[in-house]
């Protein structure tokens, strides 16, 4: 190998070894930005969970008190009823009504409420999960930008011993070159006896 091919080899690997270092370097950057935007869209939709949950738990406190003025209102009726009938409104049968009514009503009240905590609590576990979901492409992001670098400094690595045996190679093929050439110029140098 003359020296001219040697430094065009030499050349071409090291520009291999530059794009390939770049390369990964580069590979790294686009993951570590696609977890990033991951990321931020988990983050995304764990606000929006917990602001979900916010609104179920209004959403069953504001039930609960509906079913307690539905319930207020029945009982005024079931007392206009049997006032209009001429019966005791706060003896007997229509007290047990009345009593019957706002202990249904309150139960239905409770559970009006309790549901809407359900749903708060469904709401707030998918914004546990979302906020995990988001630490996890955090992590991934991290774990591809280092693994970019570190494959950048792999191809360095090999790039440079390509270039290390490359430039042996031709060192070697010189010399035997050079031996040759030398001998070849000794004889054509020397005058052939007569």
């Amino acid at each position: 190998m003359s020296g001219y091919s040697t430094a065009i080899m030499l050349t071409a690997t090291a520009l291999s070894t530059a794009v390939g270092v770049g390369s990964a370097i580069q590979q790294g950057k686009v993951q570590k930005q696609q977890a990033e935007y991951q990321s931020a869209v988990a983050r995304q939709n764990q606000q929006l969970a917990e602001q979900q949950a916010d609104a179920e738990r209004r959403q069953g406190y504001e039930n609960m008190v509906t079913k307690r003025q539905e319930t207020a209102k029945l009982i005024g009726r079931q007392r206009a009823a049997a006032g209009a009938s001429g019966a005791a409104v706060d003896e007997g049968s229509n007290l047990d009504l009345q009593a019957d009514t706002a202990a249904q009503g309150e139960m239905d009240a409770i559970n009006a409420y309790n549901q809407g905590l359900d749903r708060a609590y469904n709401s707030e576990i998918q914004a546990q999960n979302y906020g995990n979901q988001a630490s996890a492409f955090d992590m991934q992001g991290q774990n591809s930008e280092r693994a970019g670098y570190l494959n950048a400094a792999s191809a360095a690595v090999g790039g440079i011993a390509d270039m290390g045996s490359t430039w042996a190679k031709g060192l070697g093929t010189q010399k035997k070159t050079g031996y040759w050439d030398r001998a070849l110029q000794q004889t054509v140098s020397k005058p052939p006896r007569h």
